[in-house]
C-alpha cells in the first residue's frame, strides 16, 4: 500500500518554471529591447527624414532645369503646393552666393510631431545635374545620424 500513496504523491507535483528561470527570461528580454526600440527610432526617424527627399523632388528638377537653360541658379522658386507632406512642414529654397560661385539650397523643416521634431535638414547643390547632398547644419538640425542615406556626402 505505501508504494500506492507514492504514486499517488508524486502525481500531484506539478510541473512548471522556477522563479530564477523566470527571472532569466525577463531579464534576456529586457536586454534585448534596451538595444532595439533606441535602433527603430532611428530608423523611423531616418524614414521620415527621407520623405524631405521626396517632397522637394519637383523643386530640386525645376532648380535643375533652371540652371541648365540659363547656367545659374534661379534667384527664388515658385512654391510648389506639394512642399508639405506627412512629416514635413515646409520646404525653402535659397540662393546662396552670386555668379559661378552660387549654390542651392532648400531647407526642409519637419512637424513638431514628427520623430525628428520641429527640426530642419538642408538639401544643397553646387551643380544641379551632378546631384544634392543632405547636411544637418545649424542649431535646430535634425542630426548626421538621421540623414537619409540617398543624400549623404
Amino acid at each position: 500500500m505505501q508504494a500506492t500513496a507514492k504514486n499517488a504523491f508524486r502525481n500531484l507535483k506539478q510541473g512548471g518554471f522556477t522563479l530564477i528561470e523566470l527571472m532569466i527570461v525577463v531579464a534576456i528580454i529586457g536586454v534585448l529591447a534596451s538595444i532595439a526600440v533606441p535602433q527603430y527610432q532611428n530608423y523611423t526617424a531616418r524614414a521620415q527624414a527621407s520623405e524631405g527627399l521626396s517632397v522637394t523632388a519637383g523643386m530640386r528638377a525645376d532648380i535643375a532645369e533652371q540652371y541648365s537653360l540659363n547656367g545659374r541658379f534661379p534667384e527664388s522658386v515658385e512654391k510648389l503646393e506639394s512642399t508639405a507632406g506627412r512629416y514635413v512642414d515646409t520646404a525653402e529654397y535659397e540662393r546662396v552666393g552670386d555668379g559661378d560661385n552660387a549654390s542651392g539650397v532648400i531647407t526642409v523643416t519637419f512637424q513638431g510631431s514628427s520623430a525628428l521634431g520641429a527640426k530642419t535638414m538642408q538639401i544643397s547643390s553646387d551643380k544641379p545635374q551632378e546631384g544634392w547632398t543632405c547636411s544637418a547644419t545649424g542649431t535646430n538640425s535634425i542630426g548626421e545620424n538621421r540623414l537619409p542615406a540617398g543624400c549623404k556626402d
